[in-house]
């Protein structure tokens, strides 16, 4: 895929992620897009829900009052997830 190339929305639906500590949260109204190779989460999508978003030293995460909901590291100026898509 090019930049500024167009997708289109296959389905939207509710995902479970299981993250660094075993807890599995669900994300809802998440959009499946068939061309992407890999699965995105939006930063801004999230601190709608009430998370806060904070990164220092290649280190996110995203906090809801004192509980660390997710946390991720970066590569390559990307921020990976520490944990994983459950499927089935």
């Amino acid at each position: 895929m090019n930049d500024d190339d167009s997708c289109n929305v296959k389905e939207t639906g509710t995902i479970r992620i299981k993250i660094f500590d075993g807890i599995i949260p669900e994300l809802k109204e998440v959009r499946y897009v068939s061309q992407l190779k890999r699965n995105l989460i939006s930063f801004g999508a999230l601190e709608t829900l009430g998370l806060v978003v904070s990164i220092r030293d290649g280190i996110f995460k995203m906090t809801k009052g004192s509980m660390v909901a997710m946390k991720g590291i970066r590569r390559n100026n990307l921020y990976y997830l520490k944990g994983s898509t459950i499927t089935g």
